[in-house]
Formats: structure tokens, C-alpha cells, sequence
């Protein structure tokens, strides 16, 4: 057996009905005139194939006359009740993009730009990260121990708070 009869031989039977595209039966043709045993069994195939037809009858076309007429009778009897059709709570919410992809990819893009916008971190004039409301904190000395200053100011210096800690009591020195 040559390769070429393996590659030939799935196809012999699609041969022997006809069934081959052009170039798949020039193909199988060249292989048939040079292979005697791949020729036979085409041969025997068509022979089969011949036989088979001999002995089963054609069955007859069918009467397709009452065929639509019982159709339409049978759905006369079984009409169908129309049961309301009802939406989903988020279809009215939806509606209005449904048919307007252009809008519902703004919409999804300026979702994006808010959430991207919110998350980014805003430099202050410093070079440093500064969040809205960041406020630095400085712990000022003074000669009095016993009443500590808290200085509270924004990085921009629009707002500054001090605060004067009362000495606690039981802590005074005499």
C-alpha cells in the first residue's frame, strides 16, 4: 500500500457517487489510473451502488393538497390567550441607551474619567502629594511647659488654627 492509497482511499466512496469537488476528483482520477486495487474497489462500490438503486423503489411524491388546510384549521381551533407582557424593573432604566451605543459609551467613559479622577493624587505646590483637607500639623514650644501650642495650617496657607492647651490640674509646679 502507497501513501497515496491512504490518502485516496476516504475519498473513493465520494468518488464513486459523484460527490468530490473538481480539484479533489482530478485528484483521485490520477491516483485510479495509476492504483489497480484503489480502481477495483471504486468499481465494486459502483457496482453496490447500482444494485441498491435496482432493488428499492422510488416512493412516490407525496400529497401536500390537505397539508396547509390542516394547518390553518388547527390553529383556528387552538387560538392562543395573549398573556400581558410585563418588563423588568431595569428596562425603563435602560431604555433610553438601548438603542444608542454611542450613548451608553459616553456614559461608561465619563464613569471612568470620574472614578479615574477621584482616585488620582493632586500634587501640591511643594511637589508632595495633597489631598483636599490635608492639614500639617506643627507642635510649637513655649517657655511654660505645662501649656503646650498645637499650630494646625493648610499647605496653602489660607487657614491657620492655633490652639493653647490648658495646664492640667495637679501639675503645677509651685
Amino acid at each position: 500500500m502507497k501513501a497515496a492509497c491512504l490518502w485516496n482511499r476516504p475519498r473513493l466512496e465520494r468518488y464513486a457517487d459523484g460527490a468530490l469537488g473538481t480539484r479533489m476528483t482530478r485528484s483521485v482520477k490520477g491516483h485510479l489510473d495509476e492504483c489497480e486495487d484503489c480502481l477495483h474497489r471504486v468499481q465494486s462500490q459502483t457496482e453496490l451502488t447500482s444494485l441498491l438503486k435496482g432493488a428499492v423503489a422510488e416512493p412516490p411524491d407525496p400529497d401536500w393538497s390537505a397539508f396547509w388546510p390542516g394547518i390553518q384549521a388547527q390553529l383556528a381551533r387552538n387560538e392562543p390567550k395573549p398573556k400581558p407582557v410585563q418588563d423588568s424593573w431595569w428596562v425603563p432604566l435602560w431604555k433610553p441607551f438601548w438603542g444608542h451605543p454611542r450613548l451608553a459609551l459616553g456614559g461608561v467613559m465619563v464613569a471612568v474619567l470620574a472614578v479615574a479622577l477621584s482616585l488620582w493624587p493632586f500634587q501640591g505646590p511643594d511637589g508632595q502629594a495633597a489631598l483636599a483637607g490635608s492639614v500639617v500639623v506643627q507642635d510649637v514650644g513655649t517657655s511654660d511647659p505645662g501649656r503646650p501650642v498645637m499650630v494646625y495650617s493648610s499647605p496653602d496657607q489660607a487657614l491657620t488654627v492655633i490652639w493653647l492647651f490648658p495646664a492640667e490640674a495637679g501639675t503645677e509646679e509651685s
